[in-house]
């Protein structure tokens, strides 16, 4: 299993409900990819540098994520269809970061 650093960015005119739907069913995804999720953080609706398919905001969603790497292009693909994602990046990792990450730290600190 590799282990990768996953963020995805969501739209920011979900509701709190569609964002809790959209996650669950992209821990499904991740589980019939014989995937799994290790950490999950929120760092919550931020603001963009630049619009994004009409989006100035979205929701920053950071996962630890364990997935056999033949699997990592097919999880990207299943993203791609989702309109409700408006970007994703997946970094492999040898070791996952310290948990919480700084976004958490820096958040609980204000």
């Amino acid at each position: 299993m590799a282990l990768f650093e996953h963020v995805i960015m969501l739209r920011q005119d979900l509701s709190t409900s569609d964002l809790e739907e959209t996650l669950k069913m992209h821990e499904q995804l991740l589980n019939e990819l014989d995937g799994k999720m290790i950490y999950k953080e929120s760092w919550g609706l931020k603001n963009l540098a630049y619009p994004i398919r009409e989006n100035k905001k979205a929701f920053y969603e950071f996962m630890n994520i364990e997935i056999p790497q033949n699997k990592i292009d097919e999880l990207n693909s299943k993203l791609n269809l989702n309109e409700k994602v408006i970007r994703y990046l997946s970094i492999k990792v040898k070791e996952f970061c310290e948990t919480p990450t700084a976004m958490i730290k820096e958040k609980e600190a204000k």
